[in-house]
């Protein structure tokens, strides 16, 4: 078995060999999954090697689907997000990475942005659903809803952080084999603004606040600097939305869409060539530039 150098690896993805041989034969692209479709768009705009395949592993499947394809499958290749898995035990595989340190990719990109980039990035998705939903009653709360988000301070921002620890405690309990029980009720505006709000009430019930406070004092050190999960900042969004406009009910499939096509948007906009760059170097399927 021989090993690559970096010349050769930059022969063997250089664009002009690949198009020279594709009229010869069909190019043999190397198939990376990720987990989910913001992933997949961030690595296909970010990497210019052709030979790369970018593939989302599909709906209702996850990290732990990607680690057994390719465990099991030689010439596949997986990026994850770390989640609960501190260690990062689980990807362990030479094929295998994840966004070790950071639990997911949103807060891997934007892990060195300044203290207001939270509120920013939630102000402009507000702003984009009111503007194109068309409802002149929902574009009326836009600045009201604005307002409250300026200031609030930093209370979004203990808000999305709160429940992502909520999240990433309910992954670690699943991985342990103990049933979770199912999401109870829903949180409200009064969770983000009042300091005795609850943020996590519909993720973590009675019986489950013991093991959760014991899982937050055991991994201290790295919650507090693994970032937000982008799933928690929609949550946010959608009860500001729910809050202040009455056919929040009657439009909410166009306002998800909206929200989850804006929100990744402009989270990409914020990366970088040198971020998927990371990633690939790592599998040792590029050499960093």
């Amino acid at each position: 078995m021989f090993e690559l150098t970096p010349r050769l690896v930059s022969a063997v993805a250089n664009p002009e060999r690949r198009i020279a041989e594709s009229s010869i034969r069909e190019p043999n692209d190397i198939v990376i999954f990720v987990e989910g479709e913001f992933d997949r768009m961030f690595f296909k705009r970010y990497s210019s090697n052709p030979n790369l395949t970018f593939k989302n592993i599909g709906r209702k499947k996850g990290k732990s689907d990607i680690c057994n394809i390719v465990s099991s499958t030689p010439e596949y290749y997986g990026i994850v997000d770390m989640d609960y898995d501190f260690d990062s035990i689980k990807t362990t595989h030479v094929n295998l990475i994840d966004t070790s340190q950071q639990c997911c990719l949103y807060s891997y990109i934007v892990k060195d942005s300044g203290s207001n980039e939270l509120n920013n990035l939630v102000e402009k998705v507000i702003h984009h659903v009111c503007t194109r939903l068309q409802d002149p009653l929902l574009n009326m709360k836009r600045n009201e809803m604005i307002d409250r988000l300026k200031y609030g301070g930093d209370k979004l921002e203990k808000f999305v952080l709160e429940r992502t620890k909520a999240v990433l405690y309910r992954g670690h309990l699943g991985d342990s084999g103990v049933m979770v029980p199912p999401r109870e009720g829903e949180c409200l505006l009064n969770d983000i603004e009042s300091r005795n709000g609850n943020p996590v009430r519909d993720l973590i019930n009675d019986s489950m606040s013991e093991g959760y406070e014991n899982f937050k004092r055991e991994h201290m050190a790295v919650l507090a600097s693994s970032g937000a999960n982008d799933h928690t900042i929609f949550d946010a969004i959608i009860i500001y939305i729910k809050f202040h406009y009455s056919g929040f009910k009657q439009y909410e499939t166009q306002i998800n869409n909206l929200i989850n096509r804006k929100l990744n948007n402009l989270i990409i906009e914020r990366g970088n060539s040198s971020m998927a760059e990371h990633f690939l170097s790592e599998l040792g399927l590029i050499v960093k530039s």
